[in-house]
């Protein structure tokens, strides 16, 4: 069965098996977090909603700088398995390995609000679950 998670405006359905975790990570406000009882790694969604101001003009191109700054802030490396798309969501995306962890990061917008996810496991454990997060991110929804 799936389930329906809001995030303030954003709507995340997680697939059958994956469930609300966040509750199970050691931290005073820790992001929502999805995983399998029997998984390799988690899911991860920060959100931020625009509430008032000049209005953003999120493009993919800004997603791809977020991502960049993302991942030399973190020293990741380069990225691969890139993944740019621009309807119905903006999402921009890319893996990355760095010593023994698999690091799967996807910015995605409706143009004004935006969304940073992860996936994290183990390096060499990522193919049994980043086609489910992959889906999973495609199917994000922004609401009004």
């Amino acid at each position: 069965m799936e389930g329906r998670h809001h995030l303030g405006n954003l709507v995340v359905t997680s697939l059958p098996g994956w469930l609300d975790v966040t509750h199970e990570i050691a931290a005073d406000s820790p992001p929502f977090t999805l995983g399998r009882a029997d998984g390799a790694g988690v899911l991860q969604f920060s959100a931020a909603a625009y509430e008032s101001g000049l209005l953003p003009n999120i493009t993919v191109e800004v997603l791809k700088d977020l991502l960049t700054d993302f991942s030399r802030s973190r020293e990741l490396g380069r990225g691969f398995d890139l993944v740019s798309r621009e309807q119905p969501t903006l999402i921009y995306g890319r893996s990355f390995n760095f010593g023994s962890q698999f690091l799967r990061a996807w910015y995605c917008s409706n143009g004004r609000d935006i969304v940073l996810v992860t996936y994290v496991c183990e390096k060499g454990y990522e193919t049994t679950e980043v086609g489910d997060c992959e889906a999973m991110v495609g199917v994000l929804r922004f609401v009004d």
